[in-house]
């Protein structure tokens, strides 16, 4: 495996991630079980940002 289509695929993971936790804090029947689904989306979202800045200094 190419080491873009790596970082490519580690984005592609990430943003699925935090859409999962997305909608998991939009069912969540407690606010404390919203709230950490809602701050594990931020992190994955966070960890594209710095994918995308690291591929783009890459590759780009």
């Amino acid at each position: 495996m190419s080491a873009k289509s790596d970082l490519q695929n580690r984005i592609d993971v990430k943003k699925s991630l935090a859409a999962k936790h997305e909608r998991l804090a939009s069912v969540a029947g407690s606010t404390p079980k919203r709230n950490t689904y809602l701050f594990q989306a931020r992190r994955f979202h966070a960890q594209v940002r710095a994918l995308e800045t690291q591929f783009g200094q890459k590759f780009g």
